[in-house]
């Protein structure tokens, strides 16, 4: 059966490669004769693709495959591998500070606003060819999507406004284009490599024992220190790329220029160079330290980490201040009392939207409490439900 499965593939290349001119909606007669027995294979060429009939029922064919070229093996996998470099930016930080991020691999997950199909009828090249997206990358509440981003796409693939879709791209800057009321309007721009419907995570590469690996999921800073603005972030198990260190050693850089806190790293090499290029840090903090969330404040932070209870300060869009710090073993909610086992910190924020848009205050800030010695605590989704809080 192997002979007859062997000879079956080498009669579909030569009838291709070395035949007359193939033409769909025709069949081709194959014989192949195998020790003292003679099979005829009927080969049908169609505009879907190949199907191919053996005379004799006892012989069982499978299906005919395309077998990739190794040059797209290898494209497909450096695409992989990119797809899973890519780091997630905040908008407000890509539109700001786009210069800063030009030429970094990122993913996005968005709602199509609208797509147009390019145009070309002379001297066209590949950047002639697909689709050009706006596509809205910050989810609100009740379904409402905000925050566009420009995103060329080089593919076939067709996509429909409201499509939900994941982006992966380069940062190539910014893109003016005049809107339908005639304004001027300027977003960032991303050239695609890859666009998938729905909601999907970056794939993860195999990794060789002793690899550094992320050992919870984190955030990625822009610098060696959480007062830094989160640019990024990974899962547990991701591959990381590790290069350099800071001088304390309790922070690692990555290839792409993003940092980690060390703790969150496992495996990492323990002859890691000191980083010779570290990006100043911001000069006022709102003092929210964690594995991966900082705000940098613009206004009514004093200069250092720390930030009077019922003092309010600016960032990220938001104006907010800790009104209230309750240390309690029972948690009221709604008037009713819950008992949980512990006790419970609760501290209430103030908030109010600064931005013309809707938004929601954890998309860009992620409040955590750090005790005298340092030790961190954040919010536990699965406490608070057992809790029922």
């Amino acid at each position: 059966m192997t002979r007859v499965t062997i000879a079956l593939i080498l009669a579909c290349f030569l009838l291709i490669g070395t035949g007359s001119a193939v033409h769909a909606d025709d069949d081709y007669l194959v014989p192949i004769t195998v020790g003292s027995r003679t099979f005829t294979l009927t080969v049908s060429v169609g505009e879907a693709g190949i199907s191919v009939r053996v005379s004799d029922p006892t012989v069982k064919l499978g299906t005919v495959v395309r077998v990739p070229k190794s040059e797209e093996v290898a494209a497909q996998q450096d695409l992989t591998s990119r797809k899973a470099q890519a780091v997630t930016i905040p908008y407000d930080d890509l539109f700001r500070y786009n210069e800063r991020h030009v030429g970094k691999t990122v993913r996005y997950v968005g709602k199509v606003l609208q797509v147009q199909e390019k145009e070309c009828f002379i001297f066209c090249d590949e950047d002639d060819q697909g689709y050009i997206l706006r596509v809205a990358v910050t989810r609100g509440s009740y379904g409402l999507w905000d925050d566009a981003i420009w995103v060329d796409y080089p593919g076939t693939q067709r996509f429909l406004e409201d499509d939900i879709v994941t982006v992966w791209g380069v940062v190539e800057g910014l893109q003016k284009y005049t809107a339908v009321l005639g304004n001027q309007i300027t977003i960032p721009k991303i050239k695609a490599i890859d666009i998938q419907l729905g909601e999907v995570a970056n794939p993860r590469l195999p990794t060789a024992p002793g690899s550094p690996v992320a050992n919870r999921n984190a955030n990625l800073r822009g610098g060696p220190g959480t007062h830094y603005p989160v640019v990024g972030g990974v899962r547990t198990g991701d591959a990381l790329d590790v290069v350099a260190r800071n001088q304390a050693g309790d922070w690692l850089q990555l290839r792409n220029g993003n940092w980690i806190a060390a703790f969150l790293v496992d495996n990492a090499p323990a002859d890691l160079p000191v980083a010779t290029e570290i990006p100043a840090p911001p000069t006022l903090s709102t003092g929210n330290a964690d594995s991966g969330s900082s705000t940098p404040a613009t206004t009514g932070a004093p200069a250092g980490d720390l930030v009077a209870i019922g003092q309010e300060i600016e960032a990220g869009g938001w104006r907010f201040k800790v009104s209230e710090v309750r240390k309690r073993k029972a948690v009221y909610f709604y008037g009713d009392s819950y008992i949980a086992m512990g006790r419970f910190l609760i501290v209430v924020i103030d908030a109010t939207n600064l931005q013309s848009g809707t938004d929601y205050f954890y998309r860009n800030i992620s409040p955590v409490v750090v005790d005298e010695k340092g030790k961190r605590y954040s919010f536990s989704g699965v406490g608070s439900g057992y809790a029922q809080w």
